[in-house]
C-alpha cells in the first residue's frame, strides 16, 4: 500500500482497512485494486492490498488486479459451508472473518457505506471502527497517468460537443422552435447524437443535459422536447472511458436564433465569472477563495443571488473515477493542491429567461492552473 494509507493506519491504531462491494460502482475499490468486477468482493488493505474473490473471478483477478495478493472463496470452503445448509451471506462473511485472522487483524476500520449484514457479523469478532475511507484521499490528487486519463475523456467529450454544437448549428428557426429537416429539433435527438459520438470513441455518458428555455432554469435538468429558438440551450456532457474508467466535464451554452439584450448580459457575467474562476485556481489556495472571486464577479455585473435564481450552485467540483468528487469549489472548499483535477463551471438561472453555464475541467498547479478545455466559448450559432 502507498505510504499515505499505511500512515492512516497508524495514526488510528488500526491493523487494516476493509472494503465490500463490487468496483464498478464503488470507485476507492477500483482505485485500490484496479480490477474491475461487478459482482462483490473483499479488499484488504494493509501494507499491501488483499482481495478475496469468488473461484470464478480468481484467475482473472490475479491476471489484472494490482493487488499484492489475491485469494479465492474456495480457500475458506465457502462451497462446502453452503452445501451444509449455511446461508448464504452467513457463509460469506466466515470466509471474511477467517481471512481476516489469517492476516492478524484485530482492529479493523471500514467505510460509511460498508454492508450492514456483514458489519454486524465482524463486530462479534473484531473491534469496527467506521471512517471516512483512506483511499478517498488518495483518489484526490492524480497521477500523471490519470491526468492523461481524463484528458483522453475529455478530448472524446469535446468531439461530441462538437457534433452536438453542429447539429444546433446547422437548425433551421421557425415558429419559436427548431426545425432540422422540417422536423422539430428535440432535446432527444442532440442526447443521440452526443452518445454516439461517445460510443466511438469507446466512452459512455448517463444523464446528458441538453436543455433549452425555461427548462435551463433547473441546473441538474436533462432537458425533453423540441428545443426554442431564440433561447439559451445549456449542453453539459460528463462521459466516462469504459477502458480507464476515469471522467470528463464540460458545459457550453449555445442559441440558435437571436438573443435577447438579457441573455447576452448573462452569457456576458457568466464568461467573465469564469475567467476570474480558472484565474484564482492555484495550489494553495482555497476552493473557497475561488469561489469567492466567482461571487464577486457576478455581485459586480449586478447579479445578486435571489432565492431560487441567479448563481444558485457551487463553483465546481474534482473529477476523477468519480464525476463528482473532492475537492469542492464552494463555500466550504479546503486547500488546493498540485494534482487536483477540477471544474470551474459559473452559471445564472432565471425561470422566466432560463440558464447559461460554462464548464471548463484544469489540472491545479503551482502558481495557476493548466486548463483541459479548448472548446470554443460562443453563443450565437450561425451557419
Amino acid at each position: 500500500m502507498p505510504n499515505t494509507t499505511t500512515v492512516f493506519l497508524e495514526e488510528h491504531n488500526l491493523d487494516g482497512f476493509l472494503f465490500v462491494g463490487d468496483s464498478i460502482c464503488d470507485a476507492d475499490m477500483y482505485y485500490l485494486t484496479r480490477f474491475l468486477a461487478g459482482d462483490r468482493f473483499a479488499a484488504l488493505a494493509q501494507d499491501g492490498t488483499t482481495i478475496l474473490v469468488s473461484s470464478m473471478e480468481a484467475g482473472r483477478a490475479r491476471k489484472e488486479s494490482t493487488a499484492a495478493k489475491v485469494l479465492s472463496t474456495s480457500e475458506y470452503h465457502l462451497l462446502e459451508k453452503l452445501k451444509s445448509g449455511m446461508a448464504a451471506d452467513e457463509a460469506y462473511a466466515q470466509a471474511l472473518v477467517q481471512m481476516l485472522r489469517d492476516h492478524s487483524v484485530g482492529r479493523l476500520g471500514v467505510p460509511p457505506s460498508f454492508p450492514a449484514g456483514i458489519f454486524r457479523h465482524l463486530i462479534k469478532y473484531f473491534e469496527v471502527d467506521v471512517l471516512s475511507s483512506p483511499v478517498s484521499r488518495q483518489r484526490e490528487i492524480k497521477t500523471d497517468a490519470e491526468v492523461a486519463a481524463i484528458e483522453c475523456a475529455q478530448r472524446a467529450c469535446e468531439r461530441a460537443m462538437r457534433r452536438a454544437v453542429e447539429l444546433i448549428g446547422a437548425s433551421e428557426p421557425r415558429g419559436g422552435i427548431l426545425l432540422r429537416d422540417g422536423e422539430p429539433l428535440t432535446s432527444e435527438r442532440v442526447k443521440s447524437a452526443i452518445e454516439i459520438s461517445l460510443l466511438e470513441d469507446g466512452c459512455e455518458a448517463e444523464q446528458t443535459i441538453v436543455a433549452g428555455g425555461r427548462q435551463a432554469a433547473d441546473p441538474h435538468m436533462t432537458g425533453t422536447g423540441p428545443l426554442e429558438a431564440d433561447s439559451p440551450i445549456v449542453i453539459d456532457i460528463f462521459p466516462r472511458s469504459k477502458a480507464r474508467r476515469y471522467y470528463a466535464d464540460m458545459t457550453r451554452t449555445v442559441l440558435r436564433g437571436e438573443a435577447s439584450p438579457e441573455v447576452r448580459e448573462m452569457y456576458r457575467a457568466v464568461l467573465l465569472a469564469q475567467d476570474r474562476g480558472l484565474a484564482a485556481v492555484s495550489a494553495g489556495v482555497s476552493g473557497r477563495a475561488v469561489h469567492e472571486q466567482v461571487c464577486q464577479a457576478f455581485s459586480e455585473m449586478g447579479y445578486r443571488e435571489r432565492e431560487g435564481s441567479g448563481f444558485i450552485h457551487s463553483t465546481g467540483h474534482g473529477v476523477g473515477l468519480q464525476v463528482h468528487e473532492k475537492p469542492s469549489l464552494s463555500e466550504v472548499g479546503g486547500e488546493l493542491v498540485a494534482g487536483h483535477v477540477v471544474t470551474v463551471e459559473p452559471g445564472l438561472y432565471y425561470p422566466e429567461i432560463g440558464g447559461v453555464r460554462l464548464e471548463d475541467l484544469a489540472v491545479v498547479a503551482q502558481g495557476g492552473c493548466r486548463n483541459l478545455t479548448r472548446f470554443n466559448r460562443e453563443l450565437i450559432l450561425n451557419r
